[in-house]
Order: C-alpha cells, then structure tokens, then sequence
C-alpha cells in the first residue's frame, strides 16, 4: 500500500460542523455557498474532543487572510513545514542509497485511500503523537465541493493534525503584524464565552 498519493473522500463528521451537525454550507468570512466556489478550507480547534473553534472558509477569502501575513511569518512558517514535510517523506522513503522516484497518482481503490485519510489524522503531523493522547489540537483540510482533498507528498499533506506542543513550539514564526491581523479576523467572526480565554483561536498560531 502506497504511503503517497491523491484521494477524494466524503468529508469526514470530524470535518463537520459542531453546531449544525452538517457539513459546512458557507464561507465564514463572505458567505458564498461552499458549492459555488472551487475550493475551501475548513479548520477547527478541538479541546477534551470538543470543538471550541470551527470554520469553512473559501479559497479566495483565504488568499486575502495570507495576504495580510508578513513576509517573515510566510518565509518562517514555509520552512518550517518543508522541513517537516521532508522529515516524515524520509521516515516513509525506503531506507536505500540513491534518487527516489516518486509517483503522486490518484487512489482509485477506496479502501487504500481511506487508509490514508486515517493515516492522515491519527497523529501529529509535526511530532506523531497519537490524537487519542492529544488534549488540545488543531485540524485543517482542503475541501472541493462536497469532498475532501486527501493528499500525502513529500512536500505536502492535507488534512492535518497539530498538537498543541506543537502549536506553541511554532509561536516564535509568527511576526507581531501577523498576529494582530489574526487577532482582527478572531474579533470580527467568533463569539466566545467568559473563561475560554486560553482556548480561543487567537491564543494559537494561524499556521494554516
């Protein structure tokens, strides 16, 4: 069974929106129907398996968000993950001498790419703790329409999972202008009750 490749895959309830039970319908940030657009992201914040931060956001209110990180948060926040990227693809590779050819097909077998899904979401991208172990994590994935975009390069992943050690370890990549961009978007999209203060989306960097 192949460890890289391309599958599209109903998207999982763990993808799902906690307050409607459903999958996401609109795009947090302009509200366009996610069906009208080619493609969005859906990031949530779990804590003690509940979700305190949920949202679907279309592909180019996502582009707007990158637009207002730095320089430096892009350029940090890259390598870091490269090297992560890179880290886990040498962990996959086989363990011999020589140029690795590597062919990124699309899964046509569903229980391969289901596999890999699963695969995708039962540790830590960064650290491989199992999630089970996880308190607080963070997840992101790419959606076209009505299905997720599983997808495992060596230079990539999606859907993802980030532990909150994890998380905290990449604090110091995000730039002060990035931070209070992040901070506005917390302010004008989400609610949050009295005393959930250190589980709010603003306390974790926007790494997605």
């Amino acid at each position: 069974m192949s460890h890289f490749g391309v599958f599209f895959s109903a998207i999982p309830k763990l993808f799902w929106s906690e307050y409607s039970d459903q999958p996401f319908q609109k795009c947090l940030s302009c509200e366009v129907p996610l069906v009208e657009c080619d493609l969005h992201v859906i990031q949530k914040r779990i804590v003690a398996n509940e979700a305190v931060m949920e949202m679907a956001v279309c592909n180019r209110c996502r582009d707007k968000q990158a637009e207002e990180m730095s320089e430096e948060t892009r350029k940090n926040v890259t390598e870091h993950m490269m090297a992560c990227f890179q880290k886990r693809a040498a962990e996959l590779l086989p363990q011999t001498e020589g140029t690795h050819v590597i062919e990124v097909t699309e899964i046509e077998d569903p229980e391969e790419g289901n596999a890999m899904l699963e695969r995708c979401l039962e540790s830590c991208l960064m650290c491989g703790t199992a999630r089970e172990k996880c308190h607080r994590y963070s997840l992101a994935g790419l959606c076209r329409d009505s299905e997720m975009v599983v997808q495992v390069t060596p230079v990539g992943q999606t859907p993802f999972l980030i532990c909150e050690t994890c998380e905290q370890g990449m604090a110091h990549l995000v730039s002060k202008k990035t931070r209070d961009a992040w901070d506005r978007f917390v302010e004008e999209h989400f609610d949050g009750p009295p005393g959930v203060e250190l589980d709010s989306p603003s306390h974790y960097p926007m790494a997605f």
